[in-house]
């Protein structure tokens, strides 16, 4: 990955897209809850507010790992002396409301500091590094310099700090009105005693800024003050002179450069979380022999890897979700993996690459969706495929292994010429739906949902789920089909004839086997009901079929069967011969065993369901066994058209199986039905059988009652 990033780094550096926005010792903490503390020019605390863990992640700090954190610092030992922090009972804390915690905080002896309490001052390492802040006059760094030249630095300041910290808390919490305030507070100052060692601990965070902020341009806090810290570190990094000991050949560019050294950036991914570029188990002996311990097994050029950061930097920014970076399904786990999509030649194009290569089926606007999304994304890289259709879009798809580690799971090129032609091709594709259309139950009216074009990561989600016959849904862990099968299909970077064949049959049967009987219950409750129940669980219900479907409709298209052929051919006719002996079971039970009461009850299974599996595979003994059990209601159907009552259904239902027979009849009808035909069965099994008014000549009834009876 490192490789393609590095080009990718390059890119921008011709453009004039690379900035210095990360340095390896510049990160956002942690999600946790935080104290603020306000100072004023002498570092005396003038404030303090709360920030949430939901927010914290906006801070930033400086940092060497986990140790020398500057200007947030987690204190890890309480404020106060041992002796006070044990005038409060913890499980009285844990009973008492509000008033009662602020009498017992307000219990203990202020003046008292915890002597073992040493982290709330600048580590020498820290005053070394941030040493540029104090000569530089950038506007920007103006109120970090003042924090820093204010912060307590030896144990003595460090005290008289802590009891301005002390006196200021006291004063707050006599006037403080939020528990969650008062909570952290507690923590900072008496934190929690374990019960094993006995001993009390904190692990507070806090964080250190401005009180007068009229005198400054941005806080300490800001995203300006940041910036402006990692482009200062950044150039006096590079004004320095190297050491011809720490020069290395670069593996990345063959050019003499100074090495990485012993720390590789961490960069912060969306989905991801903190990512190391390069990690080493300390263990293997065949690189131990040779002193290669950490990162010096990998000895890249420093400011190449800093240019890598810049880039996944540059990627991964906020602005660019959908465009250059995207949540994916992980196809063999239940946590999200993160997509990485750019074009090589414009990376900072507009085109929402990512998601038109991810996701897209979830959208609200679902029927038109892809269409669109084609649209805006071919439109985007118009000038980039008039001056090059062979530039490249890299995809590159990254999971998690633990906290710190990811790992590449999938990664392909495809040139921009290519992906115009795949794109067109899958929404030409979409299309080669026949008329289906499953209603929602919505208080007084129906939401129709037509058939919804998936993506690959739609994709990938449809085949994790695992449908039983009691009407439940599992997610099962791995997906029945591959990332690599997914984007072959989708997107493929050499697609012949053959290839394509052959892997969208593969595809078809295992789609068929995970839907087959998912669509079979949809088709047979639609047939009962009309419509499905309210609820977002139907609708979800929905608009996987309608996924499913149209995924079917996509590969039966690369297989080259079109609508416009297969909708006349045996298979699909088969299906509507069984939807139409469902339409007819249905209404035999309505009119004769319910006495036309619609309100009534009907079988679970209709008898057009009940063959559609066996009618899948072996279509002549489906239609011989529905042949018999159909009788007594092709019976009633003739006497109930003969007697022309209206609303004459069975008229109806009796001519329109005269003409499906007439299209079965005009081929063979073959033993066994491959997947394409057993697609097809499904397919016209759910399509719609439009009702012919003319033979309706009540005008009265609604189109509930008429147009599936």
């Amino acid at each position: 990955m490192i490789n393609e990033l590095y080009e990718l780094s390059k890119a921008l550096e011709h453009h004039r897209l690379l900035q210095s926005t990360t340095n390896p010792n510049i990160s956002n903490i942690g999600k946790d809850d935080c104290l603020i503390f306000e100072l004023d020019n002498d570092g005396v605390p003038q404030d303090v507010r709360i920030m949430a863990k939901a927010d914290t992640a906006a801070l930033w700090k400086h940092s060497k790992g986990n140790h020398n954190s500057f200007p947030a610092i987690r204190v890890q030992k309480p404020l106060m002396a041992i002796s006070e922090c044990e005038k409060i009972n913890a499980d009285e804390w844990s009973r008492a409301k509000l008033n009662r915690k602020i009498d017992m905080l307000l219990k203990p002896d202020y003046t008292a500091v915890n002597a073992d309490c040493n982290g709330i001052k600048i580590s020498g390492w820290s005053i070394n590094e941030l040493s540029p802040v104090l000569t530089s006059e950038a506007p920007e760094l103006a109120a970090l310099k003042q924090i820093l030249l204010s912060f307590p630095r030896t144990e003595s300041q460090q005290r008289s700090f802590i009891l301005n910290i002390l006196e200021f808390l006291h004063d707050y919490i006599e006037t403080c009105n939020q528990e969650t305030h008062i909570n952290l507070i507690k923590k900072l100052l008496i934190g929690d005693k374990d019960k094993k060692s006995g001993k009390y601990s904190s692990g507070c965070m806090t964080y250190y800024d401005v009180y007068d902020i009229d005198e400054f341009k941005n806080t300490v806090a800001s995203s300006e003050t940041q910036r402006a810290l990692t482009e200062l570190l950044n150039s006096c990094e590079n004004s320095n002179l190297s050491d011809k000991s720490s020069c290395i050949i670069s593996p990345l560019s063959g050019a003499v450069t100074d090495g990485i050294g012993d720390k590789y950036p961490n960069p912060n991914m969306p989905v991801l979380g903190l990512t190391y570029l390069y990690s080493k188990k300390s263990d293997i002996s065949c690189l131990n022999r040779y002193g290669m311990t950490g990162a010096q097994a990998f000895q890249a050029g420093k400011s190449e890897i800093n240019a890598v950061n810049d880039a996944i930097s540059f990627l991964t920014s906020e602005s660019r979700q959908n465009k250059t970076w995207c949540t994916m399904i992980d196809p063999n786990r239940d946590k999200p993996n993160l997509l990485l999509a750019y074009l090589a030649d414009d990376p900072q194009n507009d085109a929402y690459l990512a998601e038109v290569l991810g996701s897209f089926a979830d959208s609200e606007e679902t029927e038109k969706h892809f269409e669109n999304l084609c649209k805006q994304v071919l439109g985007s890289i118009d000038d980039v495929l008039g001056k090059n259709k062979q530039t490249k879009i890299n995809l590159i798809l990254l999971e998690a292994l633990d906290t710190g580690r990811k790992q590449v799971v999938y990664e392909s090129a495809i040139t921009a010429e290519q992906l115009q032609e795949n794109l067109l091709l899958w929404n030409d594709a979409s299309y080669n739906c026949p008329p289906v259309e499953i209603r929602v139950r919505n208080k007084k009216e129906c939401i129709s949902f037509k058939p919804i074009c998936p993506g690959p990561g739609d994709i990938c989600k449809l085949m994790k789920i695992h449908y039983t016959h009691s009407g439940e849904f599992k997610s099962i862990k791995q997906s029945r089909v591959t990332l690599h099968e997914i984007y072959q299909i989708y997107m493929p970077p050499h697609p012949t004839e053959k290839s394509q064949s052959e892997l969208a049959r593969h595809m078809l049967e295992t789609v068929l086997e995970n839907s087959r009987d998912f669509l079979g219950d949809i088709g047979n409750q639609i047939a009962l009901e009309y419509s499905l129940p309210p609820g977002s669980s139907s609708q979800n219900r929905v608009k996987q079929a309608m996924s499913f479907v149209s995924l079917i409709s996509i590969l039966l298209y690369i297989l080259g069967i079109r609508k416009e052929d297969y909708m006349l051919d045996t298979a699909f006719n088969v299906g509507q011969f069984l939807k139409l002996a469902d339409i007819l079971h249905k209404e035999y039970c309505i009119q004769v065993r319910n006495g036309g009461d619609k309100h009534k009850p009907l079988p679970a299974q209709l008898m057009g369901n009940e063959m559609l599996n066996i009618a899948c595979k072996n279509p002549v003994e489906a239609l011989n066994r529905l042949s018999e059990r159909m009788r007594i209601y092709v019976a009633w159907a003739t006497k109930a058209a003969q007697l022309d009552i209206p609303p004459n259904h069975p008229k109806w239902i009796l001519h329109v199986f005269e003409e499906i027979s007439l299209k079965i009849a005009t081929n063979e009808i073959p033993e066994h039905f491959d997947s394409a035909q057993q697609a097809q069965v499904l397919l016209g099994y759910l399509s719609e059988i439009q009702y012919e008014n003319k033979y309706d000549t009540n005008k009265s009834d609604t189109e509930e009652e008429t147009t599936n009876e």
